[in-house]
């Protein structure tokens, strides 16, 4: 028997535990974000996700001058950006939640979500390694560099430092936030702010930990929610990952945070929605493996590197779930 590589499993749990925890305190849901503002005008947990995003950016220069991890950058694969976070955004609306939501959701006692989760590992196993898997590799075949094999980045593009482009983005996003409509009072979530740099800091945080792995890959819940379906199945991958630890630990504090707040609770989702939820899970799945990524991963994970391909998959996510919240929605 293997010996067991505890480092990767105590660094990866706790950092799911924790990032759990942070998500279910603070509400964090791109769904909803993007819900919230579409149909009622309140930006308030679309503004933690910026603010989270600003603050993993920082976070993410600060480890790489400390040279803490050797963080990698992901491809401008462009079809399957675009193609991949639209779809991951229309799956996102149909099941009602994010990966990251729908996996804390778990913690909050949300039988739906084991429901979402069983369609995502699906979906995600049959684009990965099932028979989606040819279409998976054509569309990520095309692919924009900045010299042989240089991924573009916000910095890398436009030849100004890292520090100026967070500090310009900064700046516009504060002026958003600063406009943008305030939230409405009565919830027991945390402020907005605060959701915002803790789950900023707890990307950071991803990128870091799992160096205890076999390499960086930061927080995500894309294809490793495949593999906790596969694993157990068919041992595939052969050993468990340090994202797979960590995912498991996320349900853990979410549970650990709604018990505290007295959120937790069985809730069992009406039998007519099953398989929306369902067919929206399974899309989600697949659309992550499409676009390397789900909203965590890509949409915070790896855009704070500053990586246009990542940020163009976080925008493609947004477009997808407007557009479909307009054509079942707004356009009535």
């Amino acid at each position: 028997m293997d010996e067991i590589d505890w480092p990767l499993i105590v660094s990866a749990l706790g950092t799911g535990i924790a990032f759990g925890f942070v998500l279910q305190r603070g509400g964090f849901c791109l769904t909803r974000a993007i819900s919230n503002a579409a149909l009622a005008g309140d930006t308030t947990i679309l503004r933690a996700y910026v603010l989270a995003l600003l603050v993993a950016m920082a976070a993410v220069q600060v480890i790489l001058s400390l040279e803490l991890a050797e963080i990698p950058v992901r491809q401008l694969h462009w079809l399957s950006n675009l193609v991949g976070g639209a779809l991951f955004g229309v799956g996102m609306i149909l099941s009602g939640g994010c990966s990251g939501s729908t996996w804390y959701r778990v913690g909050e006692g949300a039988v739906g979500a084991w429901v979402i989760l069983l369609g995502f590992a699906i979906g995600a196993t049959t684009v990965a390694v099932g028979a989606l898997d040819p279409v998976r590799r054509a569309l990520q075949r095309p692919v924009i560099t900045t010299g042989p094999g240089a991924a573009p980045t916000l910095a890398n593009v436009t030849g100004l430092s890292p520090w100026i482009v967070i500090a310009i983005l900064a700046a516009a996003a504060g002026l958003w936030m600063w406009w943008a409509r305030s939230e409405a009072g009565g919830h027991t979530k945390w402020p907005w702010p605060v959701t915002g740099a803790a789950v900023g800091v707890m990307i950071a945080v991803g990128w870091w930990a799992s160096t205890y792995g076999d390499r960086p890959v930061g927080i995500t819940f894309a294809a490793n929610t495949g593999h906790l379906l596969t694993y157990p199945l068919v041992g595939y991958p052969t050993k468990a990952t340090w994202s797979m630890w960590m995912a498991l630990g996320v349900p853990v504090g979410a549970f650990v945070s709604a018990k505290r707040a007295g959120e937790f609770g069985w809730k069992v989702p009406p039998g007519d929605s099953l398989i929306k939820i369902f067919g929206g899970g399974l899309l989600m799945g697949g659309a992550a493996l499409i676009a390397e990524g789900c909203n965590i991963n890509q949409g915070l994970t790896n855009s704070a590197t500053l990586a246009l391909g990542s940020l163009l998959t976080f925008a493609a996510m947004g477009g997808g779930a407007w557009l479909s919240l307009w054509a079942l929605y707004m356009r009535r």
